[in-house]
Formats: structure tokens, C-alpha cells, sequence
């Protein structure tokens, strides 16, 4: 009786076991992508909240608050974070590597009487990855990128 007893505990065990490792390696990629994204908004004096990140296979998006007149530096740092992250998991060379074909990168921008106004851009993280490494300068990459005001 208990010998069965421990053969269920013991089943029951490698089975959470299997599913922490399984899930763990998804975790570390998404892990080293935010303190990536993090690290680089910080190096500008941006604070970002990781939990205004979306993970979608394809498709990283990020929520930033700006200045009224500074809007289009966060967008411009969030893009290069974006990319520095993208290319540092390609660096990394891992199995489970977070590598999104497409970033997106809101900015909520305060305007007058406590209403703000919201921009939206995408773009490849191809073209991310150029402006962080300085391949395309600020002005060609803003007008590379498709721009929208909620």
C-alpha cells in the first residue's frame, strides 16, 4: 500500500518537474529580452513597466509614458531597445530565443486638461535592429516607420 502511495507521489513529481523545465526555458528567453529592453530605456532615463510588454509570437509591443514635447525620443528608444534585444537573442543563439518578425512601440503623451494623446508605430525588427546599430539615423528610421495617433 504505501509503495503504491509512493509511486503516485513519485509520477506526480517528475510530472511537475517536466512541466517546470518545459516552461522554464520559455521564460528565461522572454526573461533576458525585458531586462534587455529594460536596461536600454534605463541608459536614457526611461523608466519602463514590463508588465506594459506583450509577448505574441510574431509581434512585441511596448507601452511608454512621455513628456508633452518628447514623444518622439521614447519612440526612438523603445525601437532601438527593441532591436538591441531582438540582436542580443540572436547573439545568444539559444533554442527558445524570443525573436519577433514586428515590434511596436506606443507612446502616451499627456496633452492638456488630463487627456492624452496616443502614437502607435510598427515596424520589422529588422529595421529596429538598423537603428540600434546606427546603421539608419533617427529622422530615416521616423519616417520608415508607420505612425498613428489614437
Amino acid at each position: 500500500m504505501f509503495l503504491e502511495k509512493d509511486k503516485k507521489v513519485e509520477n506526480i513529481f517528475k510530472i511537475v518537474l517536466l512541466i517546470v523545465i518545459l516552461t522554464t526555458n520559455g521564460l528565461y528567453g522572454n526573461y533576458a529580452f525585458k531586462k534587455k529592453v529594460k536596461n536600454v530605456c534605463a541608459s536614457y532615463r526611461i523608466d519602463v513597466d514590463a508588465a506594459s510588454f506583450d509577448f505574441d509570437e510574431t509581434f512585441f509591443s511596448m507601452s511608454l509614458e512621455s513628456g508633452r514635447n518628447n514623444f518622439e525620443m521614447f519612440m526612438i528608444v523603445g525601437f532601438a531597445a527593441s532591436g538591441q534585444a531582438v540582436s542580443h537573442q540572436q547573439e545568444l543563439g539559444l533554442s527558445n530565443a524570443y525573436m519577433p518578425e514586428n515590434i511596436q512601440v506606443t507612446v502616451n503623451v499627456p496633452s492638456s486638461k488630463g487627456e492624452v494623446n496616443t502614437f502607435v508605430a510598427t515596424c520589422s525588427s529588422k529595421t529596429a535592429i538598423k537603428l540600434a546599430d546606427g546603421e539608419i539615423d533617427s529622422s530615416e528610421f521616423m519616417q520608415i516607420i508607420t505612425l498613428k495617433i489614437i
